[in-house]
């Protein structure tokens, strides 16, 4: 569990696709240094180091060694500049669903369904009381509340502004928007996210929990069970998945020929 993974700096998707650009070059390293990206790319070390640790929370580098993930090197052949919904969905649920980023999870989880209205003062003295006893006095009073706003920041001015999960109305002040529809490929890939991580081989998921299970892409989108169903619907019929009904219980059987990198294949091309 961590307190800090943005250190109160918001995404910066264009520096992320040059950080990404540059490690893909160094293909045959075993390791990135932070040291060589600074040489590189002449970005602070200290802005390095918080992009770092966002694109690992992201899943597009893997940790300490800071090489490519399988995902961060289809997005960086197939949309460098995070130019797709497709993308931002997928970056947003994998950071999202991933309880050990703490606030940022809590606040996509169990803040931002919740209140129509979001204040980081507010938010950082009313939902993560929990923590006192796990973090210094310090780190609690004073880099909780920029953590929470750098996430919310995030959200409201970064690429990620997109996908319309908050809007910002003034200094330290949000309101929750209205997800846009969601690509069906994008929450294919979430899904079987979902399903490799907590549900490792199973050919099968309930429709339910799907929508509602903790760190699903459902409950992790925050859109109603119609629309997951209707998403599920357009997959069924295109025919990467299938429904299956039995009596009152709903499942979603997925072939084994789908996987996570089939679908980014899918998604990017190659």
């Amino acid at each position: 569990m961590k307190l800090q993974f943005t250190n109160g700096y918001r995404p910066r998707f264009d520096q992320i696709s040059r950080i990404m650009q540059f490690i893909q070059q160094q293909d045959e390293h075993k390791r990135i240094l932070r040291q060589e990206i600074v040489a590189a790319l002449g970005i602070p070390d200290k802005q390095i180091e918080n992009l770092t640790s966002m694109m690992t929370g992201f899943g597009l580098v893997q940790p300490r060694t800071s090489l490519l993930t399988s995902l961060g090197k289809a997005i960086i052949q197939g949309d460098p500049y995070f130019e797709t919904n497709e993308t931002l969905w997928i970056v947003h649920y994998i950071v999202s669903s991933n309880s050990e980023w703490v606030i940022w999870h809590r606040i996509v989880n169990d803040i931002i369904p919740t209140l129509d209205h979001i204040s980081v003062e507010s938010v950082s003295s009313n939902y993560f009381s929990d923590l006192a006893t796990r973090f210094s006095e310090r780190s609690f009073t004073e880099k909780l509340p920029k953590e929470v706003g750098a996430v919310l920041a995030g959200y409201a001015r970064s690429e990620l502004a997109r996908l319309n999960v908050v809007h910002e109305k003034g200094k330290g002040d949000f309101v929750r928007g209205n997800p846009i529809d969601i690509p069906g490929l994008a929450f294919l890939y979430c899904l079987l996210n979902f399903r490799d991580r907590f549900s490792p081989g199973a050919s099968a998921m309930n429709v339910g929990d799907i929508c509602l299970a903790e760190d699903s892409p459902g409950r992790v989108f925050n859109i109603p069970e119609y629309q997951v169903r209707s998403i599920l619907g357009e997959l069924h019929s295109s025919g990467h998945i299938r429904i299956e009904q039995f009596a009152n219980l709903d499942q979603v059987r997925l072939p084994d020929t789908i996987t996570q990198a089939s679908v980014l294949s899918l998604i990017y091309g190659g």
